[in-house]
């Protein structure tokens, strides 16, 4: 009787025993070095995975911890695995903003435009959080700008949904397609409007966008402008269609109904 006792109070402790593999995940994502080099002198790998499929290098980036993620490179972490979801170390990276992270990443052989099952990929996470200095050095570094996802969503679609301006600049200027639609037929310019973003309205206007396109149900830019009584943007769009047909190129409407863009992101 006490022995079977005694089994059962240590069960506990054997059942949530980690091992070495699931000790690195956890002291990485914590950023404890000791424990990190004793669970790889105890045999963990450097690139094992939780069930979710993210290594220690991927809970080092998740928790911003660079000095991790410097430390793990050096002990061989593959930069380019992906987890589950076929998000990778630096698509999280551009995702939350780690810029430090994000150039080590990237000096170390991370794949700029790598993609996860959705499409993703690190310059649409960026574009989707407003990561501006990770905007442009995506950018730089030969990110596509007209990379869509399963949905056909595009970093310009985000950009243009929340309202950031200097990303949706950049991204234009590195040749975004201002007229792209997502799979529900929305534009960019048709999330502006809706959303009262004027700037991002005008920079589109101006690099030459369809200003009568529209959904398969028949949303427009300035249909949603007025939905949303954006009554600024009303003024422009229609000022812009005004002179657009004044060049042969014809107008449109203001009634029907309106629609929200909508952003997508790494998870």
């Amino acid at each position: 009787m006490r022995l079977i006792l005694f089994i059962i109070l240590l069960y506990p402790l054997f059942t949530f025993a980690q091992s070495p593999d699931a000790d690195l995940i956890s002291a990485a994502r914590e950023g404890n070095i000791s424990r990190v080099k004793s669970a790889l002198m105890e045999g963990a790998d450097v690139n094992g995975r939780n069930k979710q499929g993210k290594t220690p290098l991927m809970g080092a980036v998740s928790f911003g911890n660079t000095r991790m993620v410097k430390y793990l490179l050096i002990e061989g972490a593959d930069v380019n695995t992906d987890d589950n979801n076929g998000y990778t170390a630096i698509m999280t990276a551009a995702l939350i903003g780690h810029e430090a992270i994000f150039r080590e990443l990237f000096t170390q052989g991370a794949t700029i435009d790598a993609e996860g099952k959705d499409g993703t990929t690190a310059l649409i996470n960026a574009a989707f959080s407003g990561q501006t200095e990770i905007v442009r050095l995506l950018l730089a570094r030969g990110a596509n700008p007209n990379h869509v996802t399963k949905n056909k969503t595009t970093a310009l679609h985000n950009a243009a949904y929340f309202g950031y301006t200097r990303i949706a600049l950049m991204l234009i200027g590195r040749g975004a397609n201002v007229d792209a639609v997502d799979d529900t037929g929305l534009s960019p310019l048709m999330s502006a409007a809706f959303y009262g973003h004027e700037a991002i309205v005008e920079h589109l206007i101006a690099k030459g966008v369809d200003l009568n396109a529209e959904t398969p149900t028949g949303v427009t830019a300035l249909k949603n402008a007025i939905a949303a009584s954006q009554d600024d943007i009303v003024s422009i769009l229609e000022s812009a269609i005004e002179d657009a047909g004044a060049n042969g190129e014809g107008g449109e409407g203001t009634e029907g109904e309106s629609a929200e863009g909508g952003g997508a992101a790494a998870k």
